[in-house]
């Protein structure tokens, strides 16, 4: 073997994608079902529109999802867990600005007697005051110590920059509003938001008489209940100075609103989005830490929630250089706009976000995420195949045309923290 010559690869030309099989259960609740599994493991994942976006009070969706688990007065959450836990299961809570839910894991032999357990404490739940309250407690300590951070402060007022803080995205809690929460606002929203149907991720192999008890679960759901949503962004423009006395470090944001993943620019952007500053070998990187010194890290990104996307650029420097690095960011923006990029730098990026694809297809559980994100912006079947060959086909020449249609520093918001 001739250590000395690179082995031969082949780029990724499409993304054979497992489909989960759709069953509709009672009410109106979809189960997707991906039960080709090479072993034992099972998660059931549920959720429903219940993200912070729908709140009328600061706290109360993020805290409804936390104490999904958390009993009743003749129930409590320790008797939950360790349940869950004697069957060799977990649970885990998660929660956005627009959906909420739980995921349960655990082997094909015990998933029905832990998602009992869930069963019954999800029918119980009253979210008890002594609950709510070790809670409450935990959480506001860490929003203190988070409040003394600048990269907390820069993220905070990054999100009220970004959408406007008098949208449902823009919301940001204070410490009062924790001395505000009451277990009656949490029971409300649970029963407004959780009592209708859920959809269901399922990812194992799991007998008929599983499918059937989900079946059954489903009949104390309402009709599924599709929310009229709607909200209108207000981005600030140009710079905002979060002042933090005595800090060492500056955080920076910039960042614009987007478009989502249907969007025709999506997926090309994505790829210049990537050379920028998406992976270790970015153009930031190499400038901003490699050369410069100035951060241990910098990276940019394109996130999509239901409603709207965002392009953001994210990092931590010496509050000396601060200045220095955002200069140093426009001027790699203005490079792409400026410069066409070489062929080898677009031909190491395009076999990156290629090899990114195939890992994130990895087993099971991997393609379930792949079909959520389907799923949940509504996209068409063939996306991952659309995606793959636009970044096969994409030119220098027409990222440069998205550079300079879309890395405009009057259409940025900058806020800096420190």
């Amino acid at each position: 073997m001739n250590r000395t010559v690179a082995p031969s690869y082949s780029q990724a030309q499409d993304l054979k994608l497992v489909l989960p099989e759709k069953i509709m259960l009672n009410h109106g609740v979809a189960l997707y079902w991906l039960k080709d599994v090479p072993d034992a493991s099972v998660k059931l994942e549920i959720s429903w529109d219940a993200g912070s976006k729908y709140q009328d009070k600061h706290l109360v969706a993020s805290f409804t999802s936390k104490m999904l688990l958390s009993g009743s007065e003749n129930l409590s959450a320790k008797a939950i867990s360790e349940e869950i836990d004697f069957y060799g299961g977990y649970a885990q809570q998660e929660m956005d600005k627009d959906h909420a839910g739980i995921s349960l894991y655990g082997l094909a032999e015990n998933i029905e007697a832990i998602f009992e357990v869930f069963e019954k404490a999800f029918a119980l739940v009253s979210f008890p005051d002594s609950e709510l309250q070790k809670e409450l407690d935990i959480s506001l300590n860490k929003f203190r110590v988070e409040s003394q951070k600048v990269k907390t402060l820069c993220r905070r007022a990054f999100v009220k920059g970004l959408y406007g803080e008098n949208t449902k995205y823009g919301q940001v809690a204070s410490e009062e509003d924790f001395k505000k929460l009451q277990s009656a606002d949490l029971l409300n929203y649970f029963n407004d938001k959780y009592k209708f149907a859920p959809v269901i991720f399922l990812t194992g192999n799991v007998p008929d008489q599983f499918i059937d008890k989900l079946r059954l679960w489903t009949n104390h759901f309402k009709p599924i209940e599709q929310p009229h949503f709607s909200q209108d962004f207000s981005q600030t423009k140009g710079r905002v100075e979060i002042p933090k006395e005595g800090a060492l470090q500056s955080a920076i944001r910039i960042g614009r609103l987007m478009f989502k993943k249907d969007h025709p620019d999506y997926y090309k952007f994505q790829l210049l989005n990537t050379i920028l500053g998406g992976y270790f070998g970015s153009r930031l990187m190499t400038n901003i830490r490699e050369e410069k010194g100035y951060t241990y890290g910098i990276g940019s990104g394109m996130a999509v929630l239901q409603d709207v996307g965002y392009f953001f650029v994210s990092t931590e420097v010496g509050s000396s250089v601060k200045e220095d690095a955002i200069k140093e960011v426009f001027h790699e923006f203005d490079r792409l706009k400026n410069e066409l990029i070489s062929a080898d730098e677009l031909v190491k990026v395009k076999n990156y976000m290629l090899g990114e694809f195939l890992r994130q297809a990895d087993g099971p559980l991997h393609m379930m995420e792949i079909f959520k994100n389907i799923y949940f912006n509504r996209l068409p079947p063939t996306y991952y195949s659309d995606f793959i060959k636009a970044i096969h086909s994409a030119t220098a020449e027409e990222l440069m045309t998205l550079a300079n249609k879309y890395l405009v520093r009057d259409a940025m918001v900058e806020v800096t923290a420190g």
